[in-house]
């Protein structure tokens, strides 16, 4: 299942380099998106929250440029817990 998110990109990083402690091996960090998003609550007033995208290594140019900009992800999502979803 595909979802969309949408919300100004605050800034791009790479999270720090993971080393298993038992086998030594060394995990590259993944980049992600730090997104500013808003949400409408049912009182009418909004709530921002900070939420952080996973992207591969290969996109990491094409948001570069859209820093402080309103951008549109399509993401598919992960999650440990159950996941609900409403039509807004």
């Amino acid at each position: 299942m595909k979802i969309s998110v949408k919300g100004k990109l605050m800034s791009l990083y790479k999270k720090p380099d993971f080393k298993d402690r038992e086998s030594g091996e060394v995990t590259p960090g993944k980049h992600n998106l730090e997104l500013l998003v808003e949400t409408e609550l049912s009182n009418g007033s909004i709530k921002h929250d900070m939420q952080d995208i996973s992207i591969p290594d290969s996109r990491v140019e094409e948001f570069k440029s859209q820093v402080g900009k309103e951008v549109n992800v399509n993401c598919s999502y992960i999650s440990k817990s159950p996941v609900s979803f409403y039509v807004s």
